[in-house]
């Protein structure tokens, strides 16, 4: 019996199409914001340098913890007397090198924060990665609300008007009405358009974010947000001086500071040399000696004074940029606190049922005009007052959640507390 055989380009084709299908599924699968936060964090490339800046910041530690090799030292010659005796003269001595008292110390010290450091370093940088996902998924869910509403309109109007060139009795009243509602399709037309290339931009962006391609589509799912109540600027300017990443790495620097003066102070003494030698001579008789070397420099010129200065005004320049940082800190909360309360009061101005409202007041005035019951100005006003509402409404949101995350990014914490606006879902 005749083996049958097997195409070579079966399993491959097998294997791409179980690519393509997974890629598929992926790309139309609905995630939320947490998703693509975690997404996010697990694909951006920078996440790997902050954590190879802390592996080097742990290699100095190690580095600032050893001790110097030892040194050996020999020297060799000859000697003659005046008896005409010549013989080999000769000298070792290995010598340690180690530091004034508490140097070690301090250089440990300093590594320790430079580890703080980096890995202060990654956090902010993993906190400030999710608030930006978690602003740009905000954005495109709204953005996605305003294009929605934007194609059901111009959806509307591409209908009527098919309907009005069907009825068509060549009066000038008809043509007239079906000339404001084919202006009105254009001017939706570029509505529709300018809400759409929102949409592309901002999903591109979250996109990138989160180590996808530019132009994979994303389709976010479950509740978008709420907007809680903001605390006081003071109770924001307490949490903020806790989790402010700034703040944090502006405190470390100048602990540092103070650091590196008393290593430089320490600095006056140099090294302390420390160890055993042995030395002998041959002529006219053999002559063995040993003891120990020790050695210190004197710090009578040379004081470090000069490093020392340094240091200081260094450190003087860390305690400025961190008042400066504070101060800026509190200017921008301030800002940030003021411009989402009043945001906020616009929403509050908003039934939570007013949205729906607009959009059923539009259909209704489709409905009716199809049957003569309204006449165009009021189906065309009615069709631009929802388009101008939602965009009203919309921009009022983007604007509240881009000062939220502004509030949570300052303070380096989520806001919690009650809802004081209805809960916005992605429908």
């Amino acid at each position: 019996m005749k083996t049958p055989t097997r195409t070579p380009w079966l399993p491959l084709g097998i294997t791409l199409l179980t690519t393509l299908l997974s890629a598929t599924a992926q790309a139309g699968s609905a995630v939320t914001s947490s998703d693509l936060v975690a997404e996010a964090l697990q694909k951006n490339p920078e996440v790997r340098f902050y954590e190879a800046e802390i592996a080097a910041a742990r290699g100095g530690r190690q580095t600032a913890g050893q001790l110097a090799n030892p040194e050996l030292s020999t020297e060799l010659g000859g000697m003659s007397l005046a008896q005409q005796k010549e013989g080999l003269v000769w000298r070792a001595s290995i010598l340690q090198v180690f530091d004034f008292p508490g140097r070690m110390s301090l250089r440990k010290a300093i590594a320790d924060r430079d580890i703080t450091l980096a890995e202060l370093g990654l956090q902010q940088f993993k906190s400030q990665l999710a608030n930006e996902v978690r602003a740009r998924a905000g954005d495109v869910i709204l953005l996605k609300r305003k294009e929605d509403a934007a194609r059901s309109v111009r959806a509307r109007l591409e209908s009527l008007i098919e309907v009005l060139v069907q009825r068509d009795t060549g009066s000038v009243s008809a043509l007239l009405e079906r000339r404001i509602l084919e202006a009105t399709l254009l001017t939706s037309d570029r509505t529709l358009t300018d809400a759409s290339k929102l949409v592309r931009e901002a999903t591109a962006t979250l996109a990138v974010l989160c180590g996808r391609g530019p132009d994979q589509p994303i389709q976010l799912s479950g509740v978008f947000s709420s907007f809680p109540t903001v605390p006081h600027l003071e109770s924001l300017k307490q949490q903020a001086a806790q989790s402010n990443f700034d703040l944090q790495q502006k405190r470390l620097n100048v602990a540092k500071q103070g650091l590196k003066i008393d290593l430089s102070k320490s600095d006056r003494w140099g090294n302390i040399t420390f160890g055993p030698y042995m030395a002998g001579q041959h002529a006219g008789g053999t002559q063995i000696e040993g003891g120990f070397v020790v050695s210190i420099p004197l710090p009578l010129w040379n004081k470090n004074k000069g490093n020392i200065a340094a240091e200081e005004a260094r450190t003087q320049q860390a305690e400025a940029l961190l008042l400066a940082t504070l101060r800026d800190l509190e200017r921008d909360l301030a800002v940030a606190r003021s411009a989402y309360l009043s945001e906020l009061d616009a929403l509050s101005r908003w039934r939570p049922e007013s949205e729906k409202q607009f959009s059923d007041a539009a259909a209704e005035a489709d409905r009716h005009y199809r049957l003569g019951a309204v006449p165009a100005a009021t189906y065309v006003e009615m069709q631009r007052g929802y388009l101008d509402a939602m965009d009203s409404l919309i921009e009022s949101r983007r604007n509240a959640w881009k000062h939220r995350m502004e509030i949570e990014r300052l303070t380096g914490t989520a806001l919690t507390g009650e809802s004081v606006t209805p809960r916005i879902t992605n429908r």
